[in-house]
C-alpha cells in the first residue's frame, strides 16, 4: 500500500484505508490516477515539443555542431565563427522557406499576403491611406488594390 503511494507520487493523506478491500481499491485508484497523470503529462509535453519543429531541428543541428567542434578540438575563435554562421544561416533558411510557401500561392494570394505582411509600412504612404482607409481594410479591398493597374 505505501509502496503504491510512493511510486505514484500521490502523497500520504490524512485519510487512510482501514481494511484490505479499501486498500485494494485505493491501490487501484492510485495506479489508474498515476497512469492518467502520466498520459496527460506526456500529451502536454508532446504538444509543446512539436510546437516548433524547425526550432527543434535547428537545436539538433547546433548540438551536432558542438559535438563536432568538441571532438575535433577546434579553437574557440573558430567555434564562435561557426556558431555565428549557423545562427545567421537559420534566419536565411527561414526566409527561404517562407519564399517557397509564397511561390506556391496564386498571384492574388501572394499579393494579399505581402500587402498584409507589410501593412505597417504601406499604410504610411499617404496615397494608400487615401485609397484604403484603415476602417475599411479587409481582404476584398486588398485584392482589388493588388489587381489595380
Amino acid at each position: 500500500y505505501f509502496t503504491a503511494y510512493t511510486i505514484t507520487s500521490v502523497g500520504y493523506g490524512d485519510i487512510s484505508p482501514v481494511n484490505i478491500t479499501e486498500r485494494v481499491v485505493c491501490i487501484l485508484m492510485l495506479f489508474i490516477s498515476g497512469i492518467s497523470w502520466a498520459c496527460v503529462i506526456g500529451q502536454v509535453s508532446s504538444i509543446v515539443g512539436n510546437m516548433d519543429a524547425q526550432e527543434q531541428e535547428f537545436r539538433r543541428l547546433m548540438d551536432n555542431l558542438n559535438r563536432m567542434m568538441h571532438d575535433r578540438a577546434l579553437p574557440r575563435s573558430v567555434c564562435r565563427r561557426l556558431r555565428k554562421f549557423f545562427l545567421s544561416a537559420k534566419q536565411a533558411q527561414r526566409n527561404e522557406q517562407q519564399e517557397q510557401i509564397l511561390r506556391r500561392m496564386s498571384p492574388d494570394l501572394q499579393a494579399e499576403v505581402v500587402l498584409m505582411s507589410n501593412w505597417h509600412w504601406v499604410s504610411k504612404i499617404s496615397l494608400i491611406k487615401y485609397i484604403m482607409p484603415t476602417e475599411s481594410f479587409d481582404s476584398d479591398t486588398i485584392r482589388d488594390v493588388s489587381r489595380a493597374p
